[in-house]
């Protein structure tokens, strides 16, 4: 596994993984765009999936924003909280990648998410991106409705289909409320 830093406030959480598992060059590209939160399991769970399926290499894109943050920026326990966050969203997604029996990179970096996975996906001319289902709750439906969400943003480009993949505990909520999963 090759393993590249990149500059940013906190570089040390910052790299590009890449497991070139096969001499084969793949011939489709999938890219998966995560984040903080329950969601980015189920979405690394998917893209796995479809790419096996498709026979298809993986690009995991985690763009750290302030959501990655700890809440208490002064707290003495700060860092210790941000190190702890991101080494172990790496840790979750590099074991999950292992399975992957092509190749597949995981990206870390500093800027904006929906930007970043388009790049991403225009490097690798990928047939599809794969991201979470937007959050629930007032500030996501507002950013929503002003088209300012990573899921809004990458839904209105023309370029590539996007598939949103819900958390599992909104797969839950829809069957208590009697409605297909």
């Amino acid at each position: 596994m090759n393993h590249q830093r990149h500059d940013g406030p906190h570089p040390e959480y910052t790299c590009h993984l890449v497991n070139a598992s096969t001499d084969r060059v793949p011939a489709r590209h999938i890219v998966v765009g995560i984040g903080t939160g329950l969601s980015s399991k189920n979405v690394v769970s998917y893209g796995l999936t479809l790419a096996a399926k498709e026979d298809s290499a993986l690009h995991v894109v985690h763009c750290i924003t302030a959501e990655d943050l700890p809440v208490e920026t002064d707290s003495p326990q700060f860092e210790t909280r941000l190190h702890d966050e991101m080494v172990s969203q790496r840790e979750q997604t590099t074991s999950t990648l292992a399975s992957h029996t092509d190749t597949w990179t995981y990206d870390c970096t500093y800027g904006d998410p929906a930007g970043v996975i388009l790049a991403t996906a225009d490097k690798y001319d990928a047939f599809t991106i794969v991201i979470g289902s937007p959050r629930k709750g007032a500030a996501s439906a507002v950013s929503q409705l002003i088209h300012s969400s990573v899921s809004s943003r990458l839904n209105r480009q023309n370029r590539y289909p996007v598939i949103s993949v819900r958390a599992e505990s909104d797969r839950r909520d829809s069957r208590t409320r009697g409605m297909p999963a």
